[in-house]
């Protein structure tokens, strides 16, 4: 296959954006059609969301000691069987063959799996992919995998939109294409060699407070990210004197426009420019104040529009430079389970705060969490100045 081997792990991280997101989209006709209602559906995701909080730093330990391959493989076997799950459900429900009850119960352990395995795709494939181009291509290794997330992240809703047009099961039978597509592209990605035990000792501390402040930035990210995303359609309602359904439009005009300029940073500037990952995490930091301080103060639609290309463009930068740092001096794994983890919980603290604070409050709050993160910025700059976490672990192939 002519795609770079890089591209294609990327490719395979490319498959939680467009899961979650696409599952999303659909909702509404999954409400409509199948009995469960959106309460029960939000459960569901929130259920398969919520369990990477224990995959996601298992899995990224199982990656660091025998290899990111298998756990990269179980992730799309798991996404595979969940989504065919919930699809044949849907399809046995319609011919009378499945309860309200059955459905929901088997819905359930479709995102249970979901959960449990393909919280293992994204440490793994950051793995995978520092061990192929660890040293000086460190940033632009992690970048792809960035890039990857916010691919499936945007083409999640149209492929989901596109796809109901011809049936409410359609979303799934993509889904399961491409997660068997994805299988056949890891034919030929070479497998590097796995760490002995002396070399994963020697990546110690294994300690989790040296990991503290990338964690923190980590979680202040998510929940930043979140409360924006959560408070953007009161903002759009209350400034520009729309209604709901005017507000649930302009608001996926503006977080398409806010996906594609990530996807431009994470290929533009972060791929193609050497930058380090202390750079990249103190301009990303900027472009969150910055974004998220135009959005507090923003009036008509083009200032909504330039905040959040602002601040997505500052998450697309972010990200990478804290992975950066994290998995410097650990196993990349594990740490990128860690940061996983963090951003799991970020949205959950922000979906709590929805129910604690009034809406009008939510994007002053983002404001809070990235000036917040900016102050810890510099906490991490330690870390940046050794690179003999990984690079050795890189260089052999089998």
């Amino acid at each position: 296959m002519r795609l770079p081997p890089l591209w294609r792990i990327s490719a395979c991280a490319a498959l939680v954006g467009l899961g979650q997101n696409g599952l999303l989209v659909a909702l509404p006709v999954l409400v409509e059609r199948f009995g469960l209602s959106l309460s029960q559906w939000a459960g569901l995701i929130l259920l398969g969301s919520m369990l990477f909080l224990l995959g996601s730093p298992f899995w990224g330990r199982v990656a660091d000691r025998h290899g990111a391959r298998g756990v990269v493989i179980q992730a799309l076997l798991g996404y595979v069987t969940s989504f065919a799950l919930i699809g044949a459900a849907l399809w046995a429900a319609t011919q009378g063959w499945l309860s309200e009850g059955a459905l929901l119960a088997v819905v359930a352990l479709a995102r249970v799996l979901y959960g449990l395995t393909v919280s293992g795709m994204v440490p793994a494939c950051q793995q995978w992919s520092l061990a192929l181009h660890g040293g000086e291509e460190r940033v632009k290794a992690l970048a792809a995998i960035s890039a990857g997330l916010s691919s499936g992240r945007l083409l999640g809703p149209l492929v989901a939109a596109a796809s109901l047009s011809l049936s409410a099961h359609a979303p799934f039978v993509v889904m399961l294409l491409c997660g068997a597509l994805a299988l056949l592209m890891l034919q030929g990605i070479p497998t590097p060699r796995v760490p002995s035990a002396a070399d994963q000792t020697a990546q110690l501390p294994r300690g989790t407070l040296d990991l503290l402040p990338c964690l923190a930035i980590a979680l202040l990210l998510a929940i930043s990210v979140s409360l924006m995303q959560l408070g953007l359609p009161g903002a759009l309602q209350g400034r520009l004197d729309i209604d709901a359904t005017q507000a649930g439009h302009l608001m996926g005009i503006l977080l398409s426009l806010g996906a594609l300029s990530a996807l431009a940073a994470q290929l533009g500037i972060t791929r193609r420019h050497r930058l380090s990952g202390y750079t990249l995490l103190v301009l990303g930091a900027l472009g969150l104040v910055a974004g998220y301080g135009l959005l507090t103060i923003a009036v008509g639609p083009a200032g909504f529009g330039l905040g959040i290309m602002i601040a997505s463009v500052g998450a697309a930068l972010a990200v990478p430079g804290y992975t950066d740092a994290a998995t410097r001096q650990r196993p990349p794994g594990a740490s990128a389970g860690l940061l996983a983890m963090a951003h799991t919980l970020g949205y959950g603290v922000a979906t709590l705060t929805v129910s604690l604070v009034t809406a009008s409050r939510l994007l002053s709050l983002s404001l809070a969490a990235a000036c917040v993160l900016m102050l810890l910025v510099p906490m991490t700059r330690s870390r940046f100045q050794t690179t003999r976490a990984v690079s050795r672990i890189a260089t052999t192939h089998d």
